[in-house]
């Protein structure tokens, strides 16, 4: 990973946790750690991936398709959870 792609790495990372943290205080969640927790987490990725999507679509000219994104996460997680079938 070349050290632009490391930066802007981190910068998201930096931005996620600074979400996770408000999202957890507005869903009053105590406990980070708890099975609400990890859903906060989840949510955070889940929508930081979305913002992702969107800028990179409208800089290049692409409509932003939500369901397109929906179905390639989806393809993208059955993928991995088939990779990780095989290494196990």
């Amino acid at each position: 990973m070349s050290t632009q792609h490391k930066q802007a790495m981190d910068a998201v990372l930096q931005a996620a946790a600074h979400d996770i943290v408000a999202t957890l205080q507005e869903r009053d969640v105590a406990d980070r750690h708890s099975e609400e927790g990890d859903l906060v987490v989840l949510d955070v990725a889940i929508l930081h991936a979305y913002r992702i999507f969107m800028r990179i679509c409208e800089e290049n000219g692409l409509d932003v398709d939500a369901g397109y994104f929906a179905d390639l996460a989806a393809d993208l997680a059955e993928e991995v959870a088939q990779d990780q079938d095989y290494e196990d």
